[in-house]
């Protein structure tokens, strides 16, 4: 193998290697997006459940989950319009989210509608969903420490599940913050760590 052949091969493996942290940092601003509009979005319908103002709780469902959608498809389709190649583990991550957010969509409004299961059991399984989604995103970027965090959210189903107080959604609120939103600033700290090692 000649010198520039070296070179050639170690320029790729360093622009694979910038790529995977440049798209680590989107997960963490995404995780961050996300954890908020959830945060929210869990906030708003509890609080209208708790004041007994139930006509308004499925419109502001579908607004909530509309806005949130189209702010999130913006936020992701953006940087990818920009790239010229995906990485794999970026499409299949992406895959994943799709996945898991279409299956959202059904534990929310189909399955309550088809009496499969009350509205009251969307925060534990909703919770289930997330899990897999968050931890397989740690497994596929190889950050363990977004695996270990992801493990709140089934705790969070199972205290959920066993809880009658109104504010059960405290439980979730604080779910979406440990397993969603500090992931997010985590990784975003350490692709900024990175950077300007790289810098020095």
């Amino acid at each position: 193998m000649t010198q520039n052949q070296v070179q050639q091969e170690i320029s790729i493996i360093k622009e694979m290697i910038d790529k995977t942290r440049k798209e680590t940092a989107e997960s963490g601003h995404l995780f961050i997006f996300m954890g908020i509009a959830s945060a929210f979005f869990v906030l708003i319908i509890s609080l209208l459940e708790m004041y007994r103002v139930d006509h308004l709780v499925i419109p502001a469902m579908i607004i909530l989950t509309c806005l949130n959608g189209l702010v999130g498809y913006f936020v992701v389709s953006k940087p990818v319009k920009e790239e010229k190649v995906q990485s794999y583990p970026k499409t299949v991550v992406l895959s994943l989210w799709v996945v898991c957010g279409v299956t959202l969509l059904m534990i929310t409004f189909l399955f309550p509608f088809l009496k499969v299961y009350t509205f009251r059991a969307l925060g534990t399984l909703a919770s289930l969903i997330l899990g897999i989604a968050v931890f397989m995103t740690g497994v596929i970027y190889e950050m363990r420490f977004v695996v270990w965090y992801s493990l709140a959210w089934w705790v969070g189903a199972v205290l959920m599940a066993i809880s009658d107080s109104p504010y059960r959604f405290l439980i979730m609120i604080a779910v979406i913050f440990i397993a969603w939103i500090v992931p997010g600033f985590i990784m975003n700290k350490k692709y900024k760590n990175r950077s300007e090692k790289n810098e020095a």
